[in-house]
């Protein structure tokens, strides 16, 4: 079959993993040890960025840097505790578009802002790490999501031109990073609901990965 694309990169937390949603308490948790009120503007905020530029984010928002560090160290305490001892749910659909993408021999990789530790963890307890030849860590490239860096270098990776890869991506920040880097970015939305903008941005907007799948088997 003659497709469209060359390879798929995947974002890794709220498209294939339910984690935003523990991410989220995390902080919550976090917060209440701290006598911190933490809003749902301010998790909303978060979503999509890296581990920097979120304690940069939390700074700016409560105007204290030194209280910012203190939430995110014990926030990121209690979300790793999550993560080792708690079952890591899965997207719905996510094995069904990866059983296809592996059946079908397109090259695929995994583009997160989650640190390499972290995702590594998330990867393998997931169940998700056979399904990638390569993913790139919000640590090991110089600009994070919304930049186009970590795309960019996980289609080089795969020997990919960044136009002929399809990306799929949760968060409007990771779909600025997808279309910066020239690819076409699927948008499957989990905590945030996109713009009218951001939908005209992407290629197709999908309510689940199962939408997703039927999408790129027409491509």
């Amino acid at each position: 079959m003659n497709r469209s694309f060359d390879a798929l990169l995947f974002d890794m937390d709220g498209l294939m993993l339910d984690t935003e949603t523990l991410s989220c308490a995390a902080t919550r948790l976090a917060g209440a040890e701290l006598g911190i009120q933490i809003d749902d503007a301010m998790l909303m905020g978060m979503v999509g960025l890296s581990e920097a530029r979120c304690t940069r984010y939390i700074a700016e928002y409560l105007a204290d840097e030194e209280l910012a560090a203190r939430l995110q160290q014990t926030s990121r305490a209690s979300y790793r505790r999550m993560l080792e001892e708690e079952e890591i749910p899965l997207k719905p659909g996510i094995i069904e578009l990866l059983d296809w993408a592996e059946s079908q021999g397109i090259p695929r990789a995994v583009a997160t802002s989650t640190r390499r530790a972290v995702a590594d963890v998330k990867l393998a307890r997931s169940g998700l790490a056979r399904y990638f030849q390569h993913a790139i860590a919000g640590d090991e490239v110089a600009r994070t999501k919304p930049e186009p860096d970590i795309y960019l270098a996980t289609a080089a990776l795969l020997g990919a031109a960044p136009e002929r890869c399809i990306v799929l991506e949760d968060s409007p920040y990771g779909m600025q990073a997808g279309v910066a880097a020239g690819a076409r970015v699927i948008l499957v939305p989990d905590l945030i609901a996109p713009s009218e903008t951001q939908r005209a941005q992407a290629l197709a907007t999908c309510g689940d990965l199962h939408q997703a799948l039927a999408l790129l088997r027409t491509l």
